[in-house]
């Protein structure tokens, strides 16, 4: 093959033309749809920053408010057990108090029944004690 100066002319006038020819049609569509696309990755690592930046602050609101619900419930849990204490000592002190009465209760039951008892007891005596007498009297007449 051989180099002559107007077939070196030729292929550079067909190289010159076919780069302008390929930059229009090829290149500089493809550039451009290389920095679009950059520029799309670029627009959703900004936002997907911005969403991890939002889930943290959500995150940690969500965190705070569980710590008050958590204080809140603390709180209320304490406070019926308070009153839960106060009623067991309340209805402790009554079961007392009525376990006292009725003791009490029978023991005057008690009290009067025995007094009853030795009541009949001292008539029974006295009327038991006529008759042995009157029977030992009777036997010795």
């Amino acid at each position: 093959m051989e180099f002559s100066a107007p077939t070196m002319v030729y292929q550079a006038v067909l190289f010159v033309a076919l780069y302008f020819v390929l930059k229009s049609l090829v290149f500089e569509p493809f550039l451009a749809k290389l920095d679009a696309r950059h520029q799309r990755t670029r627009g959703a690592l900004e936002e997907a920053g911005k969403l991890r930046d939002e889930a943290a602050r959500l995150q940690q609101d969500y965190e705070q408010q569980m710590a008050a619900v958590r204080r809140e419930a603390a709180a209320a849990r304490d406070e019926i057990r308070r009153q839960a204490e106060k009623q067991e000592r309340q209805i402790i002190e009554a079961a007392r108090q009525e376990a006292a009465r009725s003791l009490a209760e029978a023991r005057q039951k008690i009290a009067a029944e025995a007094q009853a008892t030795r009541a009949a007891l001292a008539a029974d005596t006295a009327r038991l004690s006529e008759e042995i007498l009157a029977s030992l009297l009777g036997r010795r007449s």
